[in-house]
């Protein structure tokens, strides 16, 4: 499943990451990479607000459907 489709309040771990060059570095910078936990605050028709190592991140649907969850 992909980080867009996961409900608001839910918890998931990053499997992998689909995207390539420049969205997967900024995505890696911000500490979306395999094996990190991720809490899905909220989500909207523009995107979703994150939780990941205690800071909370805004990512487009297009990046949260870049990455593989569990």
């Amino acid at each position: 499943m992909t980080l867009s489709k996961a409900a608001p309040g839910s918890g998931h771990r990053i499997i992998a990451c689909k995207a390539c060059g420049n969205e997967r570095c900024k995505l890696e910078t911000m500490g979306l990479v395999p094996g990190e936990c991720v809490n899905v605050i909220s989500s909207s028709a523009s995107g979703l607000i994150v939780e990941v190592k205690h800071s909370r991140l805004a990512l487009s649907l297009e990046a949260a459907d870049s990455l593989i969850v569990s």
